[in-house]
């Protein structure tokens, strides 16, 4: 007699993605790192069958990829309830973990995903990128080296090799293993993207300028890429006259006073984790990362404002404004908790200003100033999401966006009500105690000794959970001037950008 196929389990995985070729391309390209060719497939799968495990699995991963943690934490657990069994599950809540800057509970589940699937390469190079987010750099090495030796040198464990090598200050060591990946016709597209810029950026380190512009720009030359930067400050131009000055109304509901939440406004690469790491640290305070919260919250309020957040938010009703308000309040208790303080440093928070100052007109907004240089160069030689933000795939068109970052958000501080600071990065590294007793006092907490030793948050001295980012590692070094003047290395190499802060094409 014929055994009737399992629904769960991990037969009844295989079988039911192996079912549907939809779905098993939308896995194929997510895991190729074409996330945006991926989602239409997976929403379709999910259509057709709300109750199909694989397709939520998938979905929640592509969700997370935007921030938006808390509903993709849901639909895991509903394909976790459909299918508890399926070995893959222990894996994508590792993923949860580290995006959530949780690496003993990440341990746990890459852990737990290797019983589950013994010899899983996927599931054992995220244990030792587990050991790494969690600062366990030589027991991060004896693992890879312990696997690599019974299974060879792939991909996805060696790139995690060469960071934990580089931490230790191994760094041509490092180079050795991205050079090797590099030269194999295996590593895939998005891999080879990141081990370019991480070779790029061990170069430089190493004076090698030249040849760390050459990776960097062999790195974004990987994806085709396409961006119209004029087109962009067309968009941004529509804003800011469709944004009428604020004021700060005589009487403001509880949630519209609210000073709990507190924007970072600012472009990536610019000091934004180490201020956050800084208020995080606070017993009063709590850092929230690069949360999706806004973005989450107008999604979910287009039934009321419609598609268009800016003009709904600038048209919507009282009821409207304030039933966004308190959706946002709840969902960010919800991730984090009750604190004087949450600081939501979003990379779209410049760009949300005018909903910012509609919604919580007394949240504190802060913007950081760094050498636009610095900034990008930073930005250049970091693996930002080329989708999410393609402009920063060429130095001209970060020039430009560096310059309408600028531009847009001078408008906005004298078109929102909100309390402002313009911190200045320099300052910050240079003479830290009097920038951040300012940051403190400015944000209307009590003084804390321990907000000048951020690099000491993990250690439970006050504040509570961070959300890790591209600087994780930086931030847990005390506070230094060692990124000041980074770009002047550079020289002409760094010639597009200043054309692009000029303003030219």
């Amino acid at each position: 007699m014929k055994r009737k196929p399992s629904k769960t389990g991990g037969r009844g995985k295989m079988r039911s993605t192996a079912a549907n070729p939809g779905l098993q391309r939308a896995v194929e390209l997510f895991h190729a790192g074409r996330v945006a060719e991926a989602a239409p497939l997976v929403d379709a799968a999910v259509a057709r069958n709300p109750k199909d495990p694989d397709a939520l699995r998938i979905k929640a991963l592509i969700i997370l990829r935007s921030g938006l943690m808390l509903e993709a934490q849901k639909i895991l657990d509903r394909a976790h309830k459909l299918d508890p069994r399926n070995p893959m599950m222990p894996l994508d809540q590792a993923v949860i973990h580290k995006l959530g800057g949780r690496y003993p509970e990440m341990i746990d589940s890459c852990r737990e995903a290797i019983k589950r699937m013994p010899g899983s390469r996927r599931a054992e190079a995220m244990l030792a990128q587990a050991y790494e987010g969690g600062g366990l750099t030589d027991q991060a090495i004896r693992f890879i080296e312990e696997t690599i030796a019974k299974r060879g040198l792939d991909a996805e464990m060696g790139e995690t090799y060469a960071n934990v090598l580089e931490l230790a200050g191994r760094r041509e060591d490092a180079l050795v293993v991205v050079d090797r990946l590099l030269e194999s016709s295996a590593t895939q597209p998005p891999v080879r993207r990141r081990l370019l810029l991480h070779r790029g950026r061990m170069l430089e380190k190493l004076g090698r300028f030249e040849e760390a512009m050459e990776s960097f720009e062999a790195g974004h030359a990987v994806f085709s890429v396409v961006f119209d930067p004029d087109e962009w400050d067309r968009r941004l131009d529509s804003i800011i006259d469709a944004t009428d000055p604020m004021s700060l109304p005589d009487e403001l509901s509880e949630a519209a006073g609210s000073e709990i939440p507190v924007f970072i406004a600012s472009l990536p690469r610019s000091g934004t984790s180490l201020v956050e790491r800084i208020i995080g640290v606070h017993p009063a305070a709590h850092g929230a990362g690069e949360t999706g919260l806004i973005g989450d919250v107008l999604g979910a309020a287009r039934p009321t404002i419609g598609k268009e957040p800016y003009q709904g938010v600038r048209d919507a009703t009282p009821d409207a404004l304030e039933a966004i308000r308190r959706d946002y309040l709840e969902r960010q208790a919800a991730l984090f908790g009750h604190s004087s303080r949450i600081v939501n440093k979003h990379l779209q928070n410049w760009q949300f200003l005018p909903i910012i100052g509609a919604c919580f007109p007394k949240a504190h907004v802060i913007r950081m100033d760094r050498d636009p240089a610095d900034v990008g160069i930073s930005i250049f030689g970091q693996n930002l999401s080329h989708e999410r933000l393609p402009w920063a795939t060429r130095l001209d068109w970060i020039g430009r966006m560096i310059r309408s970052h600028r531009r847009f958000s001078d408008a906005m501080k004298d078109r929102i009500p909100n309390p402002w600071l313009d911190l200045d990065y320099s300052d910050l590294v240079t003479e830290p105690e009097p920038a951040i007793r300012s940051l403190i006092d400015f944000l209307g907490i009590d003084w804390d000794d321990r907000c000048l030793q951020p690099h000491r948050s993990e250690e439970g001295r006050g504040g509570r959970r961070y959300m890790p980012t591209l600087s994780i590692h930086q931030v847990r070094q005390p506070i230094s001037r060692g990124s000041l003047d980074r770009a002047t290395a550079f020289g002409d190499l760094m010639a597009p950008l200043r054309r692009g802060l000029a303003g030219e094409d």
